[in-house]
């Protein structure tokens, strides 16, 4: 039962993060159980510790919703992000690897082309796990695992998901840009150059959520696959 709970746990908290299921959203059990194949039992424990980590709000006879972020916590949730990350960016200078250069080149390649294509749907399906696969690739690098477990917990899920449902086309072009950017200062072990990067990069999606979504992009964000 153990490796089941942890399965669910694992699967739910990715699909939050990927924007499967949107802020505000309702969590039933009995849907959640027949969508992964298993009983109530390890649903309930996966939502209780989504519950513990901020992600998911459990209220007793009401059940689960999906977190939702005013304003304010989203810009407070932006600050430390971009001190803790960009940190992180800093620091992983002097560790990455070669495979970790190649293995962001790649991402950002990835990126890019799905990006740049008509659909906004593949966009919204495909950018964000890659993206954060980007980053996590960074923070690993940085070598701290405490500044690992603070930004794979609600900073990170605050900020990543839906972002790219927001962008407009010259809003892309310039987070793509970021990653490039990035690419280039590990390739010269230049920590500064990551840092002050990385800070541009949360704080420019932080414009993008500061502003509020328009009636098509809420369409967009309550379709399910």
């Amino acid at each position: 039962m153990a490796s089941i709970s942890e399965d669910v746990y694992n699967i739910l908290r990715s699909e939050i993060l990927d924007g499967t299921f949107v802020a505000g959203e309702s969590l039933r059990e009995e849907q959640l159980a027949g969508r992964y194949g298993t009983s109530r039992t390890p649903v309930r424990e996966a939502l209780r510790r989504l519950d513990a980590e901020g992600i998911v709000s459990v209220i007793r006879h009401r059940g689960a919703r999906v977190l939702e972020w005013k304003p304010n916590e989203l810009g407070e949730v932006f600050a430390l992000r971009g001190q803790l990350e960009s940190y992180a960016a800093r620091i992983a200078a002097s560790h990455i690897s070669k495979d970790d250069i190649d293995l962001l080149t790649k991402l950002a390649g990835e990126m890019e082309e799905i990006a740049f294509s008509t659909s906004s749907e593949v966009v919204i399906d495909a950018i964000t796990p890659l993206n954060n696969h980007f980053h996590s690739v960074i923070v690993a690098s940085a070598g701290n695992g405490r500044l690992s477990e603070q930004l794979s917990s609600v900073i990170q899920v605050a900020t990543v998901r839906n972002t790219f449902r927001r962008y407009n086309h010259e809003q892309l072009i310039r987070s793509m840009s970021h990653h490039r950017e990035l690419i280039a200062a590990y390739m010269v072990k230049d920590g500064e150059w990551a840092e002050s990067v990385m800070k541009s990069h949360i704080y420019s999606a932080r414009a993008v959520l500061s502003v509020p979504p328009k009636v098509e992009e809420i369409a967009i964000s309550d379709r399910r696959p």
